[in-house]
């Protein structure tokens, strides 16, 4: 592990729990030989030190030359990783079935067949139990393999048996590998891309994965077969705009986990997005109470599991619950409400720093950036928005970096920058003009800003109130229904010409 990689190995010990370093410190005492007083010193350092530094760590470990630093880091990093894998085997059912396919392979080995068969049966039932179609299949084909080449005395191997058994995970294992790949596919899209813009990308979108809609299986299907269906099927229809039919795939996959609370205890982390999608798609269909019901399911589900939770899991059911919050309050019109909720997701969000990822951290600082600005504070929301237009995000969600231009736009308007809307409507257009990604809602809201600065005090409470009655024709069509959920551009309005704004999209 060079120097240069020193960070990942600094990571990972910071990552590490009470009991986790407790665990790795009983591990290494059973070794007490130079290398493991010397890694273990290595280990104090890094973990007492909070900002440590390879130069740091070299002054304190004295003649120590860099090559002999790099092999102690790589050796450190291979006993905590070892030691995890003993913590966390008890937890996660692949491990175990991991290290019982190792332990078959050295019974094997030294001649011990029947005891190496009998460890393989042990491990095909919590393969089977667990929904592990990959390692099933790995048993199977290792059962095959000494099958072959002995005949047990105490217990025959039936080999067609296991061939059948094989052929049937096989073809299982096609499926989800076919699902699993629409799956990825749907989903780099929708990062890249967002959702479908013009009739052009809706029949493209239709054309390749229309075939998602209508599988129907004869046989008693797999959990990964059932659940990377529905996922693809949620993203499917999730691009394509049509929420209805994606609300009714993301709850039956939330019914699938129900069903089976064993599933979910072996993957919160796929059960909490399955509630995320249910909320985002009533979100989008105004369907207030059954967002409140999901809401309260999911925010009672990581009140009495997170102390179960492990750090990744954490940080998914925060920022689950965190924006099923804010939506909310958005679906309420409660801003003012909602502004109390964003110091606890400030902290979270520095609690995790460095391990959100920026589309991520892109949608939180959108949300508050809405939620001040709806609330009269266009300062703060101008600050987050500014921190987004910083962001290197590349082509990643073009979408909501064209919205965050507009809102930028509003929420300068709202401060009274009214003397640089021009410069930032420039800006927007030219980022639009470049990413080829707006549409009716983008350019309809740059032209009545760029006509702002030339209309008479006296004409632009007409012009105001024009732009907003304009809007509601957007309603109508199917490819502006994002653009108006993602910038409720018609309630900003309504405040500044007291109108009711129903939002009945």
């Amino acid at each position: 592990m060079p120097i240069s990689q020193s960070e990942q190995l600094f990571q990972l010990v910071r990552s590490l729990s009470k009991s986790e370093k407790r665990s790795f410190t009983l591990y290494a005492s059973r070794i007490q030989d130079a290398d493991s007083l010397k890694y273990m010193q290595l280990f104090d350092l890094i973990e007492k030190e909070k900002n440590c530094t390879d130069a740091y760590i070299l002054g304190k470990l004295k003649r120590l030359d860099k090559t002999q630093y790099s092999n102690l880091k790589r050796h450190l990093f291979k006993q905590i990783m070892a030691s995890l894998r003993l913590t966390h085997i008890a937890k996660k059912t692949d491990i175990e079935i991991r290290e019982y396919l190792d332990f078959a392979d050295i019974l094997y080995g030294k001649g011990l067949y029947i005891q190496a068969l009998k460890i393989l049966e042990k491990a095909k039932i919590i393969a089977h139990r667990s929904n592990n179609e990959l390692l099933e299949l790995a048993i199977l084909e290792t059962e095959k393999n000494i099958g072959s080449r002995h005949i047990p005395k105490s217990e025959a191997i039936t080999m067609p048996q296991l061939i059948l058994q094989s052929e049937e995970k096989i073809q299982s294992i096609q499926k989800i590998i076919r699902f699993s790949n629409a799956r990825i596919e749907l989903h780099s899209h929708y990062i890249k891309h967002g959702h479908v813009k013009n009739s052009h990308e809706l029949t493209a979108i239709q054309g390749k994965y229309n075939w998602l809609t209508s599988i129907d299986f004869a046989l008693n299907p797999s959990y990964h077969e059932v659940i990377y269906l529905l996922q693809c099927q949620v993203w499917f229809y999730y691009i394509t705009l049509d929420f209805a039919p994606c609300l009714k795939s993301a709850q039956q996959w939330v019914s699938v986990f129900k069903k089976s609370p064993s599933l979910i205890e072996q993957d919160a982390d796929l059960y909490m997005r399955g509630y995320h999608y249910v909320l985002t798609c009533a979100y989008n269909l105004n369907e207030t109470a059954l967002y409140e019901k999901y809401l309260a399911e999911l925010e009672s589900f990581r009140d009495e599991n997170y102390s179960y939770f492990n750090e990744n899991t954490r940080i998914i059911s925060f920022l689950y619950v965190h924006y099923g919050r804010f939506n909310l309050y958005f679906l309420r019109g409660k801003y003012q409400e909602g502004l109390a909720g964003i110091p606890a997701t400030l902290r979270r969000i520095q609690k995790y720093k460095g391990k959100l990822d920026v589309h991520r951290m892109m949608v939180l600082y959108f949300k508050m950036a809405w939620m001040h600005l709806m609330s009269g504070q266009p300062d703060p929301a101008i600050h987050y928005l500014n921190t987004i237009l910083q962001l290197n995000m590349g082509s990643l969600r073009e979408d909501i970096q064209g919205y965050s231009h507009l809102m930028f736009i509003m929420a300068h308007f709202d401060a009274g920058n009214e003397e640089i809307l021009d410069y930032l409507v420039q800006g927007a257009r030219q980022y639009f003009d470049k990413s080829k990604s707006s549409g009716r809602l983008q350019q309809m809201t740059i032209t009545f800003f760029q006509q702002w600065g030339k209309l008479t005090p006296a004409k632009r409470k007409s012009a105001m109130q024009e732009f907003y009655q304009s809007l509601f024709e957007l309603e109508t069509d199917i490819f502006e229904m994002r653009s108006m959920l993602y910038l409720d551009i018609q309630s900003w309005l309504s405040q500044k010409i007291q109108a009711p704004k129903p939002r009945v999209l």
